[in-house]
């Protein structure tokens, strides 16, 4: 009970923080400077080291499970092995999103647009591009191109060029 509401603490400490703390009120900049005509647009920092805090807590509880329970006697196997794969899941989660924060960026030049995550890579010519929405809903541009989607939300820096750059 005391390790369920510690972690139930932990996750409203990060939300809270990261909320307050350190989303600008005002959003981020509007405008990015182009550089030998390519701007890069990146997501307000902090985003994904919040999110892989919440990746983390759970992660917590499920190694503190096992190992209070400790599997001396093997007589849950698949119990073990789930428990471990949890563990495993969690642990690259957190992982993959902490290297989402230092690599996560898009990069838009006259004649393309390219999608850069932790350790993938996305990129599409602006003449391939099929069609620009905008979702008010959820706050994004959505870009279908060539077989490829690209969702870019609206809190990245230099958000306010974007619809005019092709």
């Amino acid at each position: 009970m005391l390790a369920s509401f510690l972690g139930l603490v932990f996750m409203t400490i990060i939300m809270l923080g990261w909320r307050g703390l350190l989303v600008p009120v005002r959003g981020s900049r509007a405008h990015v400077v182009m550089r030998d005509g390519v701007a890069v647009l990146r997501p307000p920092r902090g985003r994904n080291a919040m999110l892989a805090g919440l990746a983390l807590g759970p992660t917590l509880v499920v190694l503190g499970v096992v190992t209070r329970i400790g599997w001396r006697d093997a007589d849950d196997q698949l119990g073990l092995a789930l428990a471990f794969s949890l563990m495993a899941l969690g642990g690259w989660l957190v992982l993959w999103l902490l290297a989402a924060e230092f690599r996560q960026h898009l990069r838009v030049d006259a004649s393309t647009i390219e999608r850069v995550f932790a350790i993938t890579c996305l990129r599409v010519r602006w003449s391939e591009v099929e069609r620009i929405r905008w979702n008010p809903g959820s706050r994004w541009f959505f870009i279908v191109a060539a077989g490829a989607w690209l969702w870019v939300p609206v809190e990245f820096d230099g958000i306010a060029d974007f619809p005019s750059w092709p």
